[in-house]
């Protein structure tokens, strides 16, 4: 059966050929273990474009022209969003009990920065907003700002809204609830959301690692970049940390996930903690 090149200058057909594609695109290595878990997450896609199986749908994808327009449910499809509150709870001690201490003195005009690089729903990145707002209330000229990332869209705009359930929000230490989470009445009940202050501080766009360049700053102190690795072979692996490591301040960190600290191996980098990292030096 004579088959049409893709949009990516390919030939494909069928579900080697979606692995393919999404290792390609977005990183994810999804392995032929995983085949039938794929395949049940496409599912409900399948039945709402009207097609009787995922075989049709691969075909409207690589032989239809689909593709482009199917790729933000695929990015939806293959990624996966966990995450919480806090997780790791000692690389967030780290950040308060050693990073923080040392910015003291800070230059009111810079920034501190810091960048959640697979940020999911947003409860990464707001853990460490509020470790940084108290910070702020301790020394006045303070100035810090979070920069949030992710290839979903759907979890981007979750971490907009800042809105929890009451289990999520079960990890926050009380007194930062008490300050930093609004609680929801009547139609809200059970409902946490978080307060504008730290809102308005933290930002968040639509970003692929995969991508040759980041529209993140050059001058980063502390970048997450946890429990996303895992998903990558090992080339792509180097190359993310690569990219992701420029982006870094001399004496900046990089915290990854802890069943990932045997993948980074950069000299400018230094292992100070598990899987806590410091910048030495540029590249």
């Amino acid at each position: 059966m004579a088959m049409e090149q893709n949009p990516l200058g390919k030939v494909y057909g069928g579900f080697d050929a979606f692995a393919q594609m999404v290792h390609e695109t977005i990183g994810v290595c999804i392995p032929e273990t995983k085949r039938n878990m794929i395949e049940a997450r496409l599912s409900s896609r399948v039945r709402e474009l009207g097609y009787g199986n995922v075989q049709d749908y691969f075909k409207h994808l690589f032989q239809e022209g689909g593709l482009t327009a199917e790729m933000e449910h695929i990015e939806e499809t293959v990624t996966t969003n966990k995450t919480d509150f806090f997780r790791e709870i000692d690389h967030f001690h780290y950040l308060k009990d050693v990073i923080l201490p040392q910015e003291t003195r800070r230059d009111p005009n810079r920034m501190f920065k810091a960048w959640s690089a697979a940020s999911s729903n947003g409860m990464e990145c707001y853990s460490i907003a509020m470790l940084l707002a108290e910070q702020a209330i301790s020394y006045l000229n303070f100035n810090w700002g979070v920069l949030g990332t992710d290839i979903s869209s759907r979890v981007l705009k979750a971490a907009r809204n800042g809105i929890y359930s009451e289990a999520m929000v079960e990890p926050v230490p009380a007194p930062l609830r008490a300050r930093y989470l609004h609680e929801g009445q009547d139609d809200w009940a059970g409902k946490w959301r978080v307060c504008p202050t730290l809102r308005n501080r933290v930002h968040f766009q639509k970003s692929n690692l995969m991508h040759e360049e980041y529209k993140v700053d050059a001058n980063l102190d502390v970048v997450f970049l946890r429990n996303v690795l895992i998903y990558f072979d090992t080339n792509d692996q180097l190359d993310v940390l690569q990219k992701v490591g420029r982006h870094i301040t001399p004496g900046g960190h990089l915290f990854v996930g802890h069943s990932e600290s045997m993948i980074v191996r950069m000299p400018q980098f230094r292992q100070v903690a598990p899987a806590i990292y410091r910048k030495e030096s540029q590249e």
